[in-house]
């Protein structure tokens, strides 16, 4: 028995990466069956276009941005009388706030389905002919807000590349910080200066957790991420190798390669992503010199 039969609960659906067309015929019938239909607006990007295909095969919806959806009130106490289902770009469960969704249903005896859709994670690997289990941990790149910029993404890129992994860099949505304004997806140019912005932080202040001699002698993992970020920024960023995946699961689709220098200038496009390979093993690098255009 599904939810559909029950009458009541909270669906959450996948609408894949790219045109709505692509959902799957569970998630379209799921969603055409609620009474309430929510399209989460703040950890991706549908656009106008992609939101009247949606409706046109749903049915009307409504947008949430983050503080709905991290205090999900209204969307449970719904869920408890009427079947609710919350569609999400991509894959249902790529945001840790859509499993806290999940958790709260549990813990309040709402039933709770999932019906999950292709994401960028998977669109990515595929795309560009890179194995999938030799990427390391992916990372995403924030707007500076202030004098606020972290710096792990790029730590984490650096320690992923020492390892011999590759690394998807994913771009923010939202130069506030809050998730609660219509997203404003980041650009190429953007995405390398705030990279080179995070390698003059740490260049010119070097953290105490990467600074081998204030680490403990037994700490393996502090010294080689420590290692792999002074070897990592002792090339400029901007000389580095990239691959910017543009519009993807889009018929706009576009691929290049280059340094990231190159890539920064690249104008067109809405939403992009990018990846830093670390070593090409056979195949992969055919497929990179043969599949992916130069910029």
């Amino acid at each position: 028995m599904t939810l559909a039969d029950v009458g009541y609960g909270l669906v959450l659906i996948g609408t894949g990466v790219g045109s709505p067309t692509q959902m799957s015929v569970a998630g379209v019938e799921y969603a055409t069956k609620s009474e309430y239909r929510f399209l989460e607006g703040y950890t991706s990007v549908l656009g106008d276009a992609g939101r009247q295909l949606l409706e046109n095969q749903v049915g009307t919806i409504e947008t949430l941005l983050r503080g709905d959806i991290e205090n999900p009130r209204q969307i449970l106490d719904l869920a408890k009388e009427k079947l609710v289902s919350l569609l999400v770009v991509g894959d249902p469960l790529q945001a840790t706030t859509h499993v806290d969704l999940l958790l709260r249903c549990h813990d309040e005896g709402i039933p709770c389905e999932v019906v999950h859709a292709a994401s960028i994670t998977t669109l990515v690997s595929g795309g560009i002919g890179l194995q999938n289990y030799r990427f390391g941990r992916q990372v995403t790149l924030t707007f500076p807000v202030g004098d606020y910029l972290p710096t792990s993404p790029l730590e984490m890129l650096c320690e992923s590349l020492f390892l011999g992994n590759h690394v998807l860099v994913l771009f923010d949505l939202d130069p506030t910080g809050s998730g609660d304004v219509k997203p404003v997806p980041m650009t190429p140019e953007q995405a390398v200066l705030t990279l080179e912005l995070m390698a003059q932080k740490l260049s010119h202040d070097f953290p105490p957790h990467l600074d081998e001699d204030e680490l403990a002698a037994d700490d393996v993992h502090g010294r080689l991420k420590s290692r792999a970020v002074r070897e990592r920024l002792a090339v400029p960023v901007r000389q580095w190798f990239g691959i910017l995946c543009s519009d993807l699961g889009t018929i706009e689709k576009r691929l290049r390669r280059g340094s990231l220098d190159d890539i920064s200038k690249l104008q067109g496009g809405e939403i992009h992503c990018m990846v830093i390979p670390g070593e090409l093993h056979g195949l992969e690098a055919e497929a990179v010199e043969k599949l992916i255009l130069p910029v």
